[in-house]
């Protein structure tokens, strides 16, 4: 694999750095970052726009009028007037989604990943070699190949298992599961370009040489995703229109992260 995975006390990276590092990036190449990352920016418009009609039908569902504010607060009111005194009236108000909505929603989370993960590795390619030349729709869907989609389909479902098992327990674990996989896509890219082939065997360690990599960079991998979270709230109020730079922004710094933890670890290791 690209790099070391031991990870020593020395010269850890902060969150400022890494901003930095991602916003130079970002400028220097605007007209090549937003082309690369137009599909899924494309999705996200698509989310905002379903995810909007199912709302609306789930409340017009619950006879809520959502034209009429007087009339919403007043249902919304007796609706959670209703569970508080019959919790178990709260099932027949919960959003549900008949058996095809729910696999047409995880198939579009799934295609989703897997282009941000194509845009990832482009990223990766690029830092480590200036001169790539990148094809924006290639690269964007390189991970759906036969080099990595078979592989993607495994850990995607194991990565969505792990985080699921850990918010059912309560939201720290979910979010510290979180934290210590989040590497497992861009460690397993480069496990095959070290080795040429992907095994089940290599799939599952990702996981385990994801949490090494991670140990004294939690904090910073939290900060990094906690000035996303407050992004991510502005865009929503915005429709998603701020997606066009925050989504090449993102994807710009977790993986200058993961780059920077690989080569910090190098240093460390060589000392």
């Amino acid at each position: 694999m690209r790099g070391v995975l031991m990870n020593n006390n020395y010269n850890r990276i902060s969150a400022i750095e890494i901003r930095r590092e991602a916003h130079r990036a970002f400028r220097k190449d605007i007209r090549g970052n937003i082309p690369l990352n137009v599909i899924p920016i494309l999705l996200r418009f698509l989310a905002v726009f379903f995810g909007t009609k199912l709302y609306t039908t789930w409340m017009a569902n619950l006879n809520v009028n959502l034209a009429d504010p007087g009339q919403t607060s007043r249902r919304l009111t007796e609706i959670s007037n209703n569970m508080a005194n019959d919790p178990s009236s709260m099932e027949k108000y919960m959003l549900t989604l008949t058996p095809a909505t729910s696999v047409v929603v995880y198939a579009f989370m799934f295609f989703f990943i897997m282009v941000c993960v194509g845009v990832s590795y482009t990223i990766l390619d690029k830092l480590r070699n200036p001169d790539y030349q990148v094809n924006a729709l290639r690269d964007g869907l390189q991970t759906f190949s036969g080099r990595y989609f078979f592989p993607m389909i495994f850990i995607t479902a194991l990565f969505a298992l792990f985080l699921e098992a850990g918010f059912m327990l309560y939201i720290i674990p979910g979010i510290w599961f979180l934290m210590i996989f989040s590497q497992v896509f861009l460690v397993f890219k480069d496990d095959v370009e070290e080795n040429g082939k992907w095994t089940l065997r290599m799939a599952f360690s990702t996981f385990n040489r994801s949490s090494v990599l991670m140990r004294g960079y939690k904090w910073t991998y939290f900060s990094l995703c906690l000035e996303f979270f407050f992004w991510e709230i502005l865009n929503a109020m915005t429709h998603e229109l701020l997606s066009v730079w925050l989504q090449p922004y993102e994807q710009l710094t977790m993986t200058i992260f993961y780059q920077k933890v690989l080569e910090n670890n190098q240093k460390n290791q060589q000392r």
